[in-house]
C-alpha cells in the first residue's frame, strides 16, 4: 500500500489490516525495508495490527532528492498515522528507524504513540568526551567522510532464508543507492537524541544486539543513567538487525515490556 506525503512523495507500507487490534508500527534502518520484518509480524499478528513503513528512498518507497533529513522522516510517520487515523501506536524502530521515532517525540511529543522501542541504535552516533558509545569509530575528526566507507554486513546471526531472499528480490526491483541517500545518513549521524530520552514522556524500551557490528551494547547502560525509567535488554547471539536475526527474543522482550507498562 502507498500514500502520498505533504511534499508529494509516494511512500510504501505493509499492513496486516486488523483494524480491531492495537497497532504496532515498524520502521527499518537506513537502506532497509519491510521485507526483514516478516517473522516479527507473524509473531505479533495474533494480538496486534502490524504496519511497516518503508522510509523515503528505501524499499518500495519513491526515490527522491527531497527530505533527506530525520525531521522529514518524522513528519512522514505523523502523516501516515494521521492518514490511517491511528492513535496509541507502539513504535518500533531499528537503527535509523529509532532516530525517526525520537525525532517524532522531539517535534510532536508523545503524539499518536503510547510506547517506543529502539532496536540497536545509540542516541548519539558521534563519539566524543561526553559520549563514548558511538557508531563504530566515528568521531568529529573523521565525520562525515568516514560514513562513505563500506561497513560490511549489519547482521551476525543467520537470517531466515525465505525472508532474506525476499529482501534480495525487492532490492533487485527497487535498488537502494547509498550515494543518493548520503545526505540523510549525514544528518542521521550528527543528531544527538539524549535530551529526548532524558525527558521521555512515554514508556521506552531499548534492545541492543550483543554482537552488533555497529554499536557497543554497553550503550544501553549509559541510557539507563540518562533515564532510569527506560527499559533495556541485550539480545545475545544477535547483530544489528534484531527484528530479522532474533525475532522470537525480540517478541518476548517487547511483550514483557508491554505487560509491565500495562499496555496489553
Amino acid at each position: 500500500m502507498d500514500f502520498k506525503t505533504s511534499d508529494k512523495v509516494n511512500l510504501h507500507y505493509s499492513d496486516t489490516g486488523d483494524i480491531d487490534k492495537p497497532t504496532m508500527l515498524g520502521i527499518p534502518g537506513i537502506g532497509g525495508s519491510s521485507q526483514m520484518w516478516g517473522k516479527v509480524i507473524e509473531l505479533f499478528k495474533d494480538k496486534f495490527r502490524f504496519i511497516v513503513l518503508d522510509p523515503r528512498n528505501q524499499g518500495s518507497s519513491e526515490r527522491t532528492y527531497k527530505g533527506q533529513r530525520i525531521s522529514r522522516h518524522a513528519a512522514d510517520v505523523e502523516e501516515l498515522l494521521v492518514n490511517l487515523n491511528l492513535t496509541n501506536v507502539i513504535g518500533i524502530g531499528n537503527s535509523m528507524g529509532a532516530s525517526n521515532l525520537w525525532s517524532y517525540l522531539s517535534i510532536y511529543g508523545p503524539g499518536r504513540f503510547s510506547a517506543i522501542v529502539d532496536l540497536d541504535q545509540s542516541p548519539k552516533m558521534i563519539a566524543d568526551k561526553s559520549w563514548q558509545y558511538g557508531f563504530k569509530d566515528l568521531t568529529w575528526d573523521n565525520y562525515p567522510d568516514y560514513l562513505k566507507l563500506d561497513f560490511g554486513k549489519a547482521f551476525y546471526n543467520h537470517i531466515d532464508d525465505s525472508m532474506f531472499n525476499k529482501a534480495k528480490q525487492e532490492n533487485a526491483k527497487h535498488p537502494y543507492n547509498p550515494d543518493d541517500n548520503y545526505k540523510c545518513l549525514i544528518n542521521h549521524a550528527e543528531e544527538d537524541w539524549r535530551d529526548v530520552l532524558i525527558d521521555a514522556q512515554l514508556p521506552m524500551l531499548v534492545l541492543a544486539g550483543k554482537n552488533s557490528p555497529f554499536f557497543d551494547y554497553h550503550f544501553t547502560e549509559a541510557i539507563k543513567i540518562l533515564n532510569e525509567k527506560i527499559g533495556i535488554e541485550v539480545i545475545s547471539n544477535c547483530g544489528h538487525l534484531i527484528q530479522a536475526e532474533q525475532p522470537v527474543k525480540m517478541h518476548d522482550a517487547i511483550m514483557k515490556f508491554l505487560t509491565k507498562n500495562n499496555l496489553l
